[in-house]
């Protein structure tokens, strides 16, 4: 009887530590060294800049370059879900501007989290790359100051998008989905299709929020570089789990509802 329930501790103790929740990993971080492909050392990331935003089970991977001009100050970025299942860190491919063809895939992998840090190490496995090793360290980013109000942090999924004469769902972004997720102090967003894989773009950026005003100060935005360094102010009207946002002189007008 002692060794039943003995094992049945035991069964319930590895099913607690098995799954963790998602949150664990929420934040955002600036990658200090990788180890991808067929490197056999770890590197020390310098020039190039690597940001990794975790939030409520979605996460997003950004790369660009302040030292570049031109299109190539902006790599590209990656993202999509995540769990945390049998001790391993699940992340599965929504977008990934690199390579369609990931899309989907999800990558088992070993990792590690504290309040410094997030390790992650893989291998992905796609069209263009075959048992590709995914290594990286990753710190948590500091804020500089306290956030004012924390009513935005989240994952949000836009509802309407009009910029000017162009509206989302029509042009150049009919079936694309827009995700944006604020994980104090960085807001991303990314466009992408999730019937095709298709990547449209994305922006990354500092933020603050006061209940009334968001103000971003980009770090990159993939459809015109040089917009790196402008900050944007945008008039928030926020109703339970919708919100919304206008802006650039009056042109922009975007409506976002939180991510279930």
């Amino acid at each position: 009887m002692k060794k039943l329930v003995f094992l049945f501790s035991l069964g319930v103790l590895s099913a607690l530590i098995a799954d963790e929740p998602v949150r664990k990993l929420n934040g955002a971080y600036r990658q200090t060294r990788y180890k991808f492909g067929t490197m056999t050392e770890w590197r020390t990331r310098d020039s190039v800049t690597v940001i990794k935003v975790f939030k409520d089970g979605y996460w997003f991977a950004g790369w660009y370059d302040d030292n570049r001009r031109g299109r190539k100050a902006f790599d590209g970025v990656g993202g999509g879900t995540y769990e945390l299942k049998d001790g391993k860190y699940l992340e599965k491919i929504a977008y990934y501007s690199w390579d369609s063809t990931a899309v989907g895939s999800v990558l088992a992998m070993d990792y590690q989290v504290d309040s410094k840090a997030f390790k992650q190490t893989g291998f992905l496995n796609s069209e263009k790359y075959k048992n590709y090793e995914v290594s990286e360290v990753d710190e948590r980013i500091t804020p500089k100051e306290p956030l004012k109000n924390n009513g935005l942090e989240g994952v949000w999924l836009m509802q309407e998008g009009t910029w000017g004469k162009t509206r989302l769902g029509e042009g150049p972004y009919k079936g694309i989905q827009v995700v944006k997720i604020f994980s104090y102090p960085l807001v991303v967003y990314v466009y992408y299709n999730p019937k095709t894989g298709q990547f449209n773009g994305a922006g990354a950026g500092t933020y603050q929020y006061d209940g009334k005003v968001l103000t971003e100060t980009n770090e990159f935005f993939s459809w015109d570089v040089s917009q790196k360094g402008v900050k944007n102010e945008f008039k928030v009207t926020k109703q339970g789990d919708t919100y919304q946002q206008e802006g650039w002189k009056g042109t922009l007008r975007e409506v976002f509802a939180r991510a279930k």
